[in-house]
């Protein structure tokens, strides 16, 4: 990846007249727009921008996230995800099933992730913003500060659960229903998440 390249700021508002925040999005890829730039000078940017993608999921209604999916997920994200979490760009496509040729393909073209890849990015998503919403309902503020959510979601996704019959939360992510249940356990843990 060229210096220019790497400095690149992610910015593509095109924000159509009327359409503000916290209202319904006129274009469904508005919500996957982030802003940052290729080479943040520390993890605590990526994190941040990662916890922006967090509360989105959050409080996007279950409409919304269909569409930014069906409208296809930028490939920058595997990026953020990675810059978040302190791993590679090829970890996280490890992570979360993403194809390294598709990804690659994906990236050169310029065309976001559709169907399943990005049902993939969003289950993952989805599990880090259940965990979130968790810590933030436990009612301890200093935890919830505290708490390193993008390590202990990437470690968490890698451990053979029985509740999955031994298979892990990331391979459950290749479909909606085992999205679904790796939400489920997630929830089962309330109360006994990790400080």
């Amino acid at each position: 990846m060229s210096a220019e390249s790497k400095s690149a700021t992610f910015s593509r508002r095109e924000r159509r007249p009327g359409v503000h925040r916290g209202s319904a999005r006129a274009d469904p890829r508005e919500f996957w727009i982030i802003q940052f730039k290729r080479s943040p000078a520390d993890a605590s940017a990526w994190q941040r921008k990662f916890r922006e993608l967090v509360d989105r999921v959050l409080s996007a209604s279950g409409v919304e996230l269909f569409d930014a999916v069906e409208a296809g997920v930028p490939t920058y994200l595997v990026e953020i995800i990675a810059g978040a979490t302190g791993e590679t760009a090829n970890e996280v496509m490890d992570l979360i099933g993403v194809s390294h040729t598709t990804f690659r393909r994906k990236e050169e073209a310029k065309e976001p992730l559709r169907d399943v890849a990005g049902h993939r990015v969003m289950g993952f998503l989805r599990a880090a913003a259940t965990l979130r919403r968790l810590l933030q309902e436990s009612g301890d503020p200093q935890q919830l500060k505290d708490f390193d959510l993008e390590s202990w979601v990437t470690r968490w996704m890698r451990e053979e659960l029985p509740e999955l019959g031994g298979k892990t939360p990331a391979e459950m992510l290749r479909n909606p229903e085992g999205q679904r249940v790796v939400e489920e356990v997630l929830e089962r843990m309330r109360g006994g998440l990790p400080a």
